[in-house]
Formats: C-alpha cells, sequence, structure tokens
C-alpha cells in the first residue's frame, strides 16, 4: 500500500512531519536532501515523533529525548524505547509516498 505523504516542497530539511492512514500513524523527514519514513510513534512512550526534531541523523522524542537513527530505525538512545520500523519514500512528480 502506498501513502501519500504531501508534497516534496511541503517536507522541509531537518523537520518531520506527521502522517495518519489506516489507523497508523509515520512521520517522514527530510536529512541532507534524502527523505526518510519510520512509524510515528516512540516506542518507549508512544508520544507522537511528528514533534520531534532531526539531529545528526536521528529523530529525536520530545518527551524524553529517545532517539532513532533516521535510516535503519535502531534505537540509539533511551533503555525503555525498541527500534521503530522505516518505510521506503518515493517521489513522482512533486508528490511524496511512504510504501507501506
Amino acid at each position: 500500500m502506498r501513502v501519500l505523504a504531501g508534497k516534496d516542497k511541503d517536507i522541509q530539511e531537518g523537520r518531520l512531519k506527521g502522517v495518519k492512514a489506516d489507523g497508523h500513524s509515520f512521520v517522514v523527514g527530510r536529512f541532507k536532501g534524502q527523505l526518510y519514513a519510520m512509524d510515528g510513534k516512540c516506542s518507549h512512550a508512544g508520544f507522537d515523533l511528528m514533534y520531534g526534531s532531526i539531529v545528526e541523523g536521528a529523530v529525536v522524542c520530545p518527551a524524553h529525548g529517545a532517539k532513532f537513527d533516521l535510516a535503519t530505525g535502531q534505537k540509539i538512545s533511551h533503555s525503555g524505547a525498541r527500534d521503530l520500523r522505516v518505510y521506503i519514500v518515493s517521489l513522482e512528480g512533486d508528490d511524496v509516498y511512504i510504501e507501506v
């Protein structure tokens, strides 16, 4: 299944955008020009990662500071968190899609 995440111009460098589809939430972000997508909820406390930030290639949860590698979803810090699932992102014209 493909989920429309928005327009390419709306996904800013170093920022996260929340996307919801079929009862699931995702975040899509851009780091060094590359688009990435992962689960949208922190695996530690379920906080919405769209309010987080991208720092040095990691998504940082705004609630407790858990960090996840943007490319792999691997937990970098916070012992209570688990790795997050990452998704392939495709660009068709100006539309950004998450392959779920």
